[in-house]
């Protein structure tokens, strides 16, 4: 069972911040959708049947037997469908493009919207200062250099080949220089005893220890501060996220970087405090609404991209065109989902195991 999974209170509070997130996406489609006159036929949190649903209005509020995700259903959207006589003037296919190009949009943005009022949150809070030190913390790993030579927990690395380390930025520096070589390491025990040791470091230039952390004073911003960093941090975290999505599809080393909803949650394990869990719900938020606006079906950003063929086009797509891409789509998805999939097999096994010099 992995880490996360350890503790009840934290999956919840995840999977709460996860359903949290997807009512708001939806909510954005079905606001903007009953604002530009559209009809909404249902809304549903999860997919498949609904066990549970009440009707107000001309909508149908739901929750669905598969816990995956959520959607809203605007009549006409779906190609083909059946449409009532009386709804058809309200029916999608039958509205301006910017009625459609925002009704989409509105699940991503309300997201993105949300992200930064949560990144403004977070730097008003505030969060402690920490600074990782060189005393060990734990060696996870029996096999590692750093096990070899005898470092356990409490220890304090002073010196590597001989010359002194007097923060753990130059022990991370001394020992990332000397990749795969073997390299004499000097610790202080719990008990005073000074111990120096000679070991293979790892191709990477590390012992393989988690470094423990020290925690400072508490730095807050001010509501102005708040909220220039906070636009700071959406739009690096909007730039990187994009990055790594457009070259995953061409370079093995990003698409490592890309996660599920479950590697997503393993990151629950290293959250502590309120300032924290709301910077995770945040960069989530961020996540979910830029995933919606990749180009391809039958995520928002391919109704985009076909809302925008069809106004240059001057006429609907054909409904064989627009299944025959959602099938391709879907698969494109699929892949995605394995490989992110596989990460997570990497990254859960990186948290159990401990990452560090």
């Amino acid at each position: 069972m992995i880490d996360f999974l350890d503790s009840p209170l934290r999956i919840l509070l995840f999977v709460l911040i996860l359903i949290a997130l997807v009512i708001v996406h939806e909510l954005g489609h079905l606001l903007v959708a009953k604002w530009t006159g559209m009809r909404a036929e249902r809304f549903s949190v999860f997919f498949g049947r609904p066990i549970w649903s009440v009707t107000r209005g001309e909508t149908e509020y739901a929750v669905g037997w598969i816990p995956l995700g959520g959607y809203v259903k605007i009549t006409g959207m779906v190609r083909g469908e059946d449409v009532p006589p009386e709804a058809e003037h309200r029916a999608y296919y039958n509205q301006a493009t910017w009625k459609k190009l925002a009704t989409i949009f509105a699940g991503p943005a309300v997201n993105i919207l949300l992200a930064f009022v949560l990144f403004c949150m977070v730097f008003w809070i505030g969060f402690p200062s920490a600074s990782a030190t060189n005393s060990v913390a734990q060696v996870p790993e029996t096999d590692s250099p750093a096990a070899v030579i005898g470092l356990t927990e409490g220890d304090e690395i002073v010196a590597v080949q001989g010359q002194p380390t007097p923060d753990f930025e130059e022990v991370r520096d001394a020992l990332q220089a000397r990749p795969g070589e073997v390299t004499s390491i000097t610790y202080v025990t719990e008990s005073g005893e000074e111990v120096t040791r000679t070991v293979r470091l790892r191709d990477d230039g590390t012992l393989g220890f988690r470094p423990d952390i020290e925690l400072g004073p508490t730095q807050r911003a001010g509501p102005i501060e708040g909220v220039v960093e906070g636009s700071d941090r959406t739009a690096f975290v909007i730039t990187e996220t994009g990055k790594v999505i457009g070259s995953a599809f061409v370079d093995s080393e990003a698409r490592s970087q890309v996660n599920s909803v479950v590697g997503i949650g393993a990151f629950s394990t290293q959250i502590s405090g309120v300032a924290q869990w709301i910077q995770f719900a945040a960069l989530l938020s961020l996540a979910l609404g830029i995933f919606n606006l990749i180009p391809i079906l039958p995520l928002d950003g391919g109704h985009i991209l076909f809302a925008l063929v069809e106004a240059v086009r001057r006429k609907p797509i054909s409904r064989a065109v627009f299944e025959r891409v959602s099938i391709v789509g879907f698969a494109v998805i699929m892949v995605i989902f394995f490989v992110a999939l596989s990460n997570d097999v990497s990254l859960i096994s990186d948290l159990r195991n401990g990452t560090g010099p």
